[in-house]
Formats: C-alpha cells, structure tokens, sequence
C-alpha cells in the first residue's frame, strides 16, 4: 500500500472515528477465521474461539467493549490509528510492535499447513517452497496477513509500497475467499492454520479441499493493545494497565478446565 494511501486512510479513520469511541469503552477490531472468530452475515455479530475467551475475560474486568469483524488490512490500519484499541487474533512481528502493545501470554499457538484441493495433491508431491516454485503453483494468501520470514523469503515481494507480490502470489480478503478459490482451482495452494483450514472446508461444504501433511510453521497468537489508544478508565487507567490486568486473566483462565472447553466447544 502507497504511504500516501496509507495515510489517507488513517485520517479517515481518526476523524471518522476518534471522537465515538475513546473514553472508558474499548473498541476491538478482528479479522474472520472460523472457528477462532466468525461474524454472522446478517447481524454481524462475532463468536468464535477468541471471541469467547475474549468477552469473558473482559466480562470479569468489567469493561464496556465493542467487537467489529472486518479485512485484517482495515483492523491493522484503524489499530495504528488507534482509533480501535485492541486487536484480536494477532501475531507478533517487527513492524507491529512499533504501534502495538504485546502482552506477555498469548492466547493460543497454532500450525500452518498447505491447504490444497484432491487434483493438485494427487499430481504433486510438495514438501518445500522449492517445490512450489519449481511447478510454478499459484498460492493463495489473505492480504497483509504476516505468515513468516521464509515464506516471504521464499515469495518475495515485487513491490511491496505498491502492493505487487511475488507472481506465484494471489491475494485475498479472508479465508472462505482462500478456499473457494481452492475449491475451484483457481489457486492451488493455501498456507492456513490447519483447524482453521479444516473447520471452514466442512463448513462451506468443500468435499475436494484436503492438505499436506508438512508443517509449515508455527505462530502464537495474542490480543493486541493499540500504543495510540486513548482509552481512560478510572479503574484501570490507560491502555497498559488495561493490558496487564487482561494478562492476568489470561494466565490464569491458562491454568483451568474452562480454557480448553473453549475449543472443544467449537472444535469437537
């Protein structure tokens, strides 16, 4: 994205937004990845994984909060912004931590995998980058989505200020997006967490979507806190000593039962 673009959207974002939402509420923006975070298409209400360990931890804080599930690009702008305070579902990296706030505990870890549809698998034997490269597949990804430094490495970016990627590279707003396109082979490889990958092939109803079995990657996962936030409580303060007391909560739901019925609940 042009840095003039980018900053366009920031002051539509600030002056659109700011005065709404600051003060004693917090607003939290997340991108959809059922069945960690899922918006209903009608009434646009969230539920989900982190949706649910979300809303009970800040239940017991005591803090007003409104969830708003959008395109990663348009949370990670309206985070730098800091017109939204908290982001949910996020992984950690260099250029997200100059305007983001990290907490100690994540919420959870998950495995990346190649998604691909029962044609590509049974024609190609793919357990690398090289692979790939070398077959010349077409892989698809959800822009601005982090990954990591080897894929990129792998895929570098043609022109990364003006959004031109690798040529093997499609981008794509979201993760149905990702598998319909899979589904239908218009790409033929998806780099996706493996019960996100999983969960929404069932859900779409996509009998010819199956995976390699190679582990691409590892990620944590967390709830982010904006460094721009101009959230004030007069029990918690500002954004930090939000943040610190949502992390002991966090530690804490850890070491219980009620952690894991969170995911059974969705994931059995």
């Amino acid at each position: 994205m042009s840095c003039f673009f980018k900053c366009l959207i920031f002051l539509v974002l600030f002056f659109s937004q700011f005065s709404i939402f600051a003060g004693n509420s917090v607003r939290i923006c997340t991108e959809q990845s059922p069945p960690y975070v899922e918006a209903n298409r009608d009434t646009g209400e969230v539920k989900g994984i982190d949706i649910d360990i979300f809303t009970y931890i800040f239940n017991k804080l005591g803090v007003e909060y409104f969830i708003e599930q959008m395109p990663w690009a348009r949370c990670e702008l309206s985070l730098e912004a800091g017109v939204v305070d908290i982001g949910i579902k996020v992984s950690k990296n260099p250029e997200r931590e100059k305007f983001l706030f990290f907490p100690e505990n994540a919420v959870w870890e998950t495995v990346f995998v190649l998604f691909t549809n029962n044609l590509t698998k049974k024609k190609y034997k793919i357990k690398s980058y090289d692979d790939i490269k070398a077959h010349k597949l077409i892989v698809g990804v959800i822009h601005e989505n982090s990954y990591n430094s080897d894929f990129w490495k792998a895929f570098p970016w043609v022109d990364k200020p003006n959004q031109l990627y690798h040529p093997l590279i499609e981008p794509s707003l979201n993760v149905e997006s990702n598998m319909k396109k899979l589904a239908g082979n218009r790409i033929q490889l998806y780099p996706q967490d493996k019960e996100i990958g999983i969960y929404t092939a069932k859900k779409l109803g996509l009998k010819n979507i199956t995976y390699y079995d190679t582990v691409l990657f590892k990620k944590l996962y967390y709830n982010t806190f904006a460094k721009n936030s101009k959230f004030s409580h007069e029990k918690y303060g500002d954004i930090i000593a939000l943040m610190k007391a949502y992390d002991i909560e966090l530690k804490n739901l850890k070491t219980t039962k009620k952690y894991k019925q969170f995911f059974d609940k969705y994931l059995k």
